[in-house]
C-alpha cells in the first residue's frame, strides 16, 4: 500500500529530483537509509549506556568538533602530499 505525500523543498533539491526517473523510488530510499541510520545510532547509544557510558549532548557535540577538525588536517595533508 502506498499514499500520495506532497512536500515542499529547497530549489537545489527539486532541482536533484528533477533529474530523478522515479522520484518517489529515490525519496523512498532516501528515507529508508535515514531510518536504518537512526535505528543503528539508537541501538549504538543504547549498547554504550549498557557499557556504562553517558553520553551526553555537549559530549557528543565535542566528539563531533574534534572529528571534524581530524578530517580536515587528514585532507590537508593528503593535498599537502600530492
Amino acid at each position: 500500500m502506498s499514499r500520495r505525500v506532497t512536500v515542499n523543498v529547497p530549489d537545489e533539491v527539486a532541482e536533484r529530483l528533477e533529474r530523478e526517473p522515479n522520484v518517489s523510488q529515490y525519496v523512498t530510499t532516501a528515507i529508508r537509509d535515514r531510518m536504518r541510520h537512526e535505528e543503528r545510532l539508537a541501538a549504538t547509544r543504547r549498547l554504550l549506556a549498557d557499557a556504562g557510558y553517558q553520553l551526553s549532548s555537549d559530549g557528543i557535540e565535542r566528539m563531533r568538533t574534534r572529528l571534524a577538525e581530524h578530517d580536515a588536517r587528514r585532507a590537508a595533508g593528503r593535498e599537502q602530499g600530492a
